[in-house]
């Protein structure tokens, strides 16, 4: 293909990858009018798939993940140079950087090395073991969601060396070597057409070309075009690649065996061991948190949520945060804090958008009798016992019934809490005036339990979504 075209194809792949970055950063930004794209987006990260998958999670994740998986083994690490939000990203710092810099900083080739692989095994076995940080903290989709900070750091160290971030620390990135160190079809020079001038090399932001020899590291290639697009020889195309051979760094058999073992390890013991085994090196919880719906339990977020905060993004009463305490098995996991919002009665939004298999999906008819929590009434804390003062705040936003009024021992309308109908969604605990400590507590639960149905529902979707008046 000649220059014009390679340009050509350049400037598409810069479309593609960055309209996909504007996008997802816009439906972060407006959940309620981008919640297609929530739903979306985060199902196309081998990250998140490559999670869900060696964590056996739902099987519902297994057909993209066998997609992304061919398409790697055919392409390579196509991926990193067309679909990553972050890598998008550091390719726009880069190309900035060099936009305002006088004397281009050239890039050189770097020899691949084992010791690139330490830091993605050790975010992979923490995550195995049911830690989501530090894994949540540098996954590329979880960084452009949740980690501002981060993601900028990324952003400084990309506009001066590239993508040096996904040659030695990013997990998706060491997947992704893995898989695409030999490709069928890639990109590849032409030995008799080239002459060596280096350009190739020094624009490669993977610096995975070696002008000298005349070859491209497979494992770290991107696919992203920049080389084909700026040689002025014409001599790299994109074709049938050799397993070994020219135009191939062949990769060393002992670094391939290691980077195995250490798959097959982790995808091995996930396959022959429990949730709660695996979570089991990690100390308990200090205290018993409100998980999100489909969470199903506290073992099973752990061990399938990469902190990526995605059903906390799209949470449409902000009532999910991420976990600041609690213990390491709980930090960085979405929980549900009443004091801050409550969750509602017919939503499913934060289990459709969870792309690893942590919060199980389920209809809006399963949710009404999910219990994510259980209520606990404090009689003589209540207004109404206390002072005397009419309320009815928590039976009035109570959607399962277990909270109802009916004359008490004080002659007035009291709260009465019959937990057989509680399903824990923090509506009644975030409706009571009594502050700093509601008269109307819900509690967590380690597994998630199914409530009993109520025989009449009466919420009202204005109701349902309103805070009460006090």
């Amino acid at each position: 293909m000649k220059r014009n075209g390679w340009r050509v194809l350049l400037n598409i792949r810069r479309m593609t990858t960055w309209g996909l970055m504007v996008l997802l950063c816009a439906a972060l930004a407006k959940p309620e009018s981008l919640e297609w794209a929530l739903k979306t987006l985060p199902k196309i990260q081998f990250g998140q798939l490559a999670a869900g998958w060696l964590s056996f999670g739902t099987t519902l994740l297994l057909a993209p993940t066998l997609i992304m998986t061919l398409s790697t083994l055919i392409l390579g690490r196509w991926f990193c140079g067309w679909l990553c939000p972050l890598g998008a990203s550091m390719d726009f710092a880069r190309l900035a950087h060099l936009g305002v810099e006088k004397k281009n900083r050239h890039l050189s080739f770097v020899p691949d090395r084992f010791w690139r692989s330490i830091v993605p095994i050790a975010l992979w076995a923490s995550f195995w073991l049911g830690l989501s940080v530090p894994m949540g903290e540098l996954e590329p989709y979880s960084v452009v969601v949740s980690g501002p900070i981060i993601w900028m750091i990324i952003l400084a160290v990309a506009a001066w060396m590239g993508r040096a971030f996904c040659n030695s620390i990013c997990p998706t990135g060491w997947l992704l070597k893995l898989l695409g160190g030999r490709p069928l079809l890639g990109l590849k020079i032409d030995r008799s057409k080239c002459r060596g001038c280096g350009a190739c090399q020094r624009i490669c932001p993977a610096r995975c070309v070696d002008s000298r020899s005349k070859e491209i590291d497979r494992g770290r290639c991107l696919t992203c075009l920049i080389c084909a697009a700026r040689c002025p020889d014409e001599a790299i195309s994109f074709g049938r690649l050799p397993v070994f051979g020219a135009g191939s760094i062949p990769n060393s058999r002992r670094r391939d065996f290691l980077r195995l073992a250490a798959l097959g390890a982790l995808a091995g013991g996930g396959r022959a061991s429990s949730e709660e085994w695996r979570c089991g090196f990690l100390p308990p919880p200090s205290a018993t948190p409100i998980l999100p719906p489909g969470a199903l339990s506290l073992a099973h977020l752990a061990a399938h949520c990469t902190s990526c905060h995605t059903c906390v993004r799209i949470c449409p009463n902000e009532a999910l945060d991420s976990a600041r305490e609690g213990g390491p098995i709980l930090l960085g996991k979405p929980i549900l804090d009443p004091y801050i919002g409550f969750c509602q009665y017919d939503c499913v939004l934060c289990a459709s958008v969870c792309p690893t298999g942590a919060l199980m999906p389920m209809t809006p008819e399963v949710k009404r009798t999910h219990r994510i929590g259980l209520a606990a009434l404090e009689r003589l804390e209540c207004v109404v016992v206390k002072n005397g003062t009419s309320c009815g705040a928590c039976a009035e936003l109570c959607p399962s019934g277990a909270v109802s009024m009916a004359i008490g021992p004080s002659g007035l309308l009291e709260p009465t809490l019959d937990d057989s109908f509680c399903i824990g969604c923090g509506a009644c605990q975030k409706a009571c005036p009594i502050r700093p400590k509601a008269a109307i507590v819900v509690s967590g639960l380690l597994i998630q339990q199914t409530a009993k149905t109520p025989e009449v529902i009466d919420a009202p979707d204005e109701v349902l979504t309103e805070d009460f008046p006090f």
